[in-house]
């Protein structure tokens, strides 16, 4: 009833065939949710996206299920998934592009990325300020508003301009980036 496909290590473009082939197998059997497990630093933003498109065209119900980090690629991923849950200590954000050598890409290549991930956040019905900021070292904010509240943020280091935003599971949950906690997947089938 239920599909488990692991993501993790670096996001190449082998991936986005065995994911894509995986969700049409899964609602070929007629399953109800796929679990997309990752703990990953990141990748590929082309690859990436391949993933992002085909789990937001499936009509299954798509679970990412942050087992520690969803870095870079892995956090458009999880944006993606209509449910996220992240392990205690776990981690999702840094998602500037970057380059083979490390350095940050072009204004193009960013300004792509940012609204890729608010696109994908508006989507799911997830803070777009935050996804931005994600990707965005050069915004900054001190509200949002979360479920029909303005929230004073103090406590995210990435609202500051010149910060990237990570979250930890506890700040993600709080700003309706995750959905909850969960530290195995026994305990996510629980939820």
């Amino acid at each position: 009833d239920i599909y488990r496909i692991p993501i993790e290590g670096t996001i190449d473009l082998g991936l986005p065939p065995f994911i894509e082939r995986t969700i049409k197998e899964a609602e070929k059997k007629g399953v109800s949710t796929i679990i997309f497990e990752i703990n990953t630093f990141g990748g590929r933003v082309d690859a990436a996206t391949q993933i992002k498109d085909a789990i937001l065209k499936t009509d299954l119900l798509t679970v990412a299920f942050i087992n520690r980090r969803a870095i870079s690629a892995g956090a458009l991923i999880s944006l993606s998934c209509e449910k996220i849950y992240m392990t205690g200590g776990g981690l999702i954000g840094a998602a500037t592009a970057v380059d083979m050598s490390g350095k940050k890409g072009s204004e193009k290549v960013i300004s792509f990325m940012r609204e890729e991930m608010a696109s994908t956040a508006e989507k799911r019905g997830r803070n777009k300020k935050i996804a931005r900021g994600m990707v965005d070292e050069e915004l900054n904010f001190t509200y949002l508003f979360v479920n029909g509240d303005s929230i004073q943020v103090d406590d995210i280091e990435g609202r500051k301009e010149g910060k990237l935003i990570s979250l930890t599971t506890e700040q993600a949950i709080k700003y309706n980036i995750a959905d909850g906690r969960a530290e195995n997947l026994n305990e996510l089938l629980d939820n």
